[in-house]
C-alpha cells in the first residue's frame, strides 16, 4: 500500500520517464474542497487497445514487469475516498493522469515528502523539462526547469545550491497555494 500521494506521483513520473518523455507536467490543485494531482507527459503514450487495462493491477505494460501496482494503487486510493482517477494517452503523443482526491476526506492520504520525491527526479533527469504547478483558488504558482536552465546556464541541476534553491522554491510554492500539511 502507497503510504502518501507523493510516493504516487513518483510512481508516475518513473512511469513517464520510462515512456521516454522529453517534457513532464506535474500539477496539484486545490479547487474548492478537492485536491487534483496531475501528471501529463509528451513520452510513448500507451498503445491503443491497452489504456482500458493499465488499471488492472495484473497488467503492465512494462517488457520485464509481470505486475504493474503504480496505476492501480492510486485509482484505489481515489476511489476510497469518494474521489476519482481518469488516464488519458495517444500513442506517440503522450499520458495525461489526473486524480481528484477530497481535500478533508479523513482517510485521504497525506501529501508526504513531495519536496523530497520531485527534486532528486528532476535533478536526476537532465534532459527532460519539468513543468510544475500549484494552485488553489486564489494563486497560481510554477516552476519550470527549462527557465531555471536558462538562469544558471552550464551549472547542473545537481549542484547543490541548484537542489538548494529548487527544495525552496518547492516548498515556497505550496506555502503559497495551501499545500502545506501538518500530518
Amino acid at each position: 500500500m502507497i503510504e502518501d500521494l507523493a510516493m504516487h506521483i513518483a510512481d508516475l513520473l518513473a512511469n513517464s520517464l520510462r515512456a521516454e518523455a522529453r517534457r513532464i507536467e506535474v500539477g496539484l490543485r486545490r479547487r474548492g474542497g478537492d485536491l487534483v494531482l496531475e501528471v501529463a507527459d509528451d513520452g510513448a503514450g500507451i498503445p491503443e487497445g491497452e489504456l482500458g487495462k493499465v488499471c488492472d493491477p495484473f497488467y503492465t505494460t512494462k517488457p520485464r514487469a509481470k505486475i504493474g501496482l503504480g496505476l492501480p494503487l492510486l485509482v484505489q486510493t481515489a476511489e476510497e475516498v469518494g474521489g476519482e482517477c481518469r488516464v488519458e494517452s495517444s500513442p506517440g503523443q503522450g499520458t495525461r493522469v489526473a486524480a481528484r482526491l477530497p481535500w478533508d476526506h479523513p482517510d485521504r492520504p497525506p501529501l508526504g515528502d513531495l519536496v523530497g520525491t520531485l527534486v532528486p527526479l528532476i535533478a536526476a533527469s537532465p534532459g527532460v523539462e519539468f513543468r510544475v504547478e500549484l494552485s488553489d483558488d486564489r494563486e497560481t504558482w510554477r516552476l519550470s526547469t527549462r527557465e531555471v536552465r536558462e538562469r544558471i546556464g552550464d551549472v547542473p541541476l545537481t549542484h547543490p545550491d541548484v537542489l538548494l534553491f529548487l527544495e525552496r522554491s518547492l516548498r515556497e510554492g505550496m506555502g503559497r497555494v495551501g499545500l502545506k500539511e501538518e500530518r
